[in-house]
């Protein structure tokens, strides 16, 4: 169901005062939870809360379905298709709490939103470096063999119309550096509730689907390509199933 153009324009006013009225305050506790040396662990509690409080108080609930799949303190490369800011959120608020991002180097810049990314334990990657880039992911593949999962959007760019883009291989490095399993997942609903480039919110629940996880145990860095392509056939799979 669509909402009326000027609801729509009126809700998504609210939306970004609700942004500011969580993001700020919550950004800033991160901070100085960073400062305090509290742990990210617990900076990330503080993560899922903004999460959980920005989906719903916007109208975009999320929603777990197949977290039977997950093994309760279990760690993982969550492997998530990507069409919606909305997708963050979502993610947020449902994955279990020992994930982090990998987020381009940029986002660290931003005041306050920056610094508590890094106080959260998030990982930069600096995408105009290729030597610093494959510093980080090797940094995130020790995280995940400490017991950290981690969560890549393979499609490297969130798809305009839906559809799933081609599955680039690089993030998949760090489930056979540390020998994890990855997880598909499909985000279903954020596209439609705020499409790529757009202001404009049109509230609805997002689901976040989880399949069976892929071992990698037994995989070569020489499998890394064919990885890729299982996992995004994987997620269309659970996409298809969504409707």
């Amino acid at each position: 169901m669509n909402w009326p153009l000027p609801l729509r324009y009126i809700w998504s006013g609210w939306a970004l005062l609700w942004l500011l009225i969580t993001t700020i305050p919550l950004a800033s506790l991160v901070v100085v939870m960073g400062w305090l040396r509290l742990g990210d662990a617990r900076a990330q509690h503080v993560a899922h809360f903004w999460a959980w409080l920005l989906g719903g108080g916007v109208g975009c609930p999320a929603h777990l379905e197949g977290g039977e799949n997950l093994e309760p303190g279990g760690n993982y490369v969550f492997a998530c298709n990507h069409s919606s800011a909305l997708d963050i959120t979502a993610l947020l608020t449902v994955l279990p709490k020992n994930f982090r991002w990998i987020a381009k180097q940029e986002l660290f810049r931003i005041p306050i939103f920056g610094p508590s990314l890094k106080a959260a334990g998030y990982i930069a990657i600096d995408r105009s470096d290729h030597r610093k880039a494959m510093e980080s992911i090797a940094h995130a593949a020790e995280r995940i063999r400490q017991g950290v999962s981690v969560v890549i959007f393979p499609e490297g760019t969130r798809s305009v119309d839906g559809k799933l883009l081609p599955f680039k291989s690089g993030g998949f490095t760090l489930a056979l550096k540390s020998k994890r399993p990855v997880v598909p997942v499909a985000i279903v609903g954020s596209r439609l509730a705020l499409a790529p480039k757009s202001k404009l919110l049109n509230p609805r629940p997002i689901r976040v689907i989880v399949g069976k996880p892929l071992p990698t145990a037994d995989l070569k860095m020489s499998d890394r390509e064919a990885l890729a392509d299982l996992t995004r056939r994987k997620v269309q799979e659970l996409l298809d199933q969504a409707g």
